[in-house]
């Protein structure tokens, strides 16, 4: 039978982050970051199954707090590899057949909603590609040594955000022919978009938010608070 994963990438170093913890163990509202966007992929009716990408050696510690929180629908944790793009890789080749679908998400975006995951699913019912994007709302410049080169013109550009939903066969092949090609990027979406094959962006949230930065956990703690409500 047909079923949809939720492949959730922890194996990251969050260098930036510069907690006192590795940033998916980080604590949101007494529980670790990681735990928020696995539950909220548990609780959806659609996710068949989520498969884990942790950092080799971490293994067991995600367990642990998988087990604790009781995430139910995790059926594995796979240890990942030197950046994001091999890690994507190593969690694809533990999928069986029939794994159709596949939302690829972070760990490091804790915020996710049942409804931004039900917009990548419906999408996907059309398309085979599909990323949520948010309007950016900074001015934009290039930089040349200290000094503005060029301002660019933003009215066409969005962050992409996770999750990204993919048929599996489709993004197996982007992976596959990007490790052919040498061409690396740490966005699923773009491995599919160097095929030549149509990759769908829809409306993502504002809230949903990459914590880089450990000023970053104190808005996601805001929001999650406001989500919870």
């Amino acid at each position: 039978m047909p079923k949809t994963i939720a492949l959730i990438m922890a194996a990251g170093t969050g260098e930036r982050f510069e907690g006192s913890v590795p940033k998916k163990f980080y604590t949101l509202l007494g529980r670790p970051m990681i735990v928020w966007a696995t539950e909220c992929f548990a609780a959806h009716a659609a996710i068949d199954s989520i498969t884990i990408v942790a950092a080799p050696g971490e293994e067991e510690r995600v367990g642990e707090i998988v087990e604790t929180h009781r995430l139910h629908k995790v059926d594995r944790i796979v240890p990942g590899g030197q950046t994001r793009q091999e890690s994507v890789w190593l969690g694809l080749e533990t999928f069986d057949s029939f794994a159709e679908t596949v939302l690829v998400h972070d760990a490091a975006r804790p915020c996710l909603t049942h409804a931004l995951v039900d917009r990548v699913l419906d999408a996907l019912k059309r398309d085979e590609a599909v990323v949520p994007a948010w309007p950016v709302v900074d001015t934009l410049v290039r930089e040349e040594g200290e000094a503005v080169d060029a301002v660019l013109d933003r009215v066409h550009i969005s962050g992409v955000q996770t999750p990204q939903g993919f048929r599996t066969s489709l993004l197996v092949r982007a992976h596959r022919k990007a490790r052919a090609r040498g061409f690396s990027s740490s966005d699923d979406g773009s491995l599919v978009f160097a095929l030549g094959e149509n990759v769908r962006t829809i409306p993502g949230e504002r809230t949903n938010i990459k914590v880089t930065f450990v000023e970053d956990a104190v808005i996601a703690e805001a929001i999650l608070e406001k989500l919870k409500r």
